[in-house]
């Protein structure tokens, strides 16, 4: 009559199959969580190769531009320096007094050399 509620043994080839069927699941739940951890591992070991690799980078960069500093400096320290050794000559003292105040020694004449403006030629009308 209830045949639904009835409980019936399983034979072997049955159990067999059962069993089967949870080892594949089992299986299958096994690969799915190796794969996440190969994901997760690569992608960890991924940063930690790459973090100090990066860094190294910026540093290469930033000692470069240090090392650039560091020539510019080196220039303007010597141009100073040769500017400083300048300004203990007397001679380049007369020198820029000479040039840049028009002076001159007792009895030379100083002679200025004007540019010449650029103005239009006469013959030619200024256009409107």
């Amino acid at each position: 009559m209830f045949r639904f509620f009835r409980r019936r043994g399983y034979n072997l080839l049955e159990r067999e199959m059962l069993a089967a069927q949870r080892t594949r699941g089992v299986r299958q739940l096994v690969c799915v969580a190796a794969v996440i951890v190969l994901v997760i591992a690569s992608f960890v070991g991924t940063m930690i190769v790459l973090s100090p690799l990066y860094e190294l980078y910026e540093l290469r960069g930033e000692r470069q531009f240090m090392e650039e500093k560091l020539h510019e400096a080196k220039m303007n320290e010597e141009m100073h320096r040769d500017h400083y050794r300048w300004m203990q000559d007397p001679e380049y003292f007369e020198q820029i007094a000479r040039d840049r105040a028009n002076m001159a020694k007792p009895g030379e004449k100083v002679i200025r050399i004007s540019e010449p403006s650029h103005r239009p030629p006469r013959d030619e009308a200024p256009l409107d």
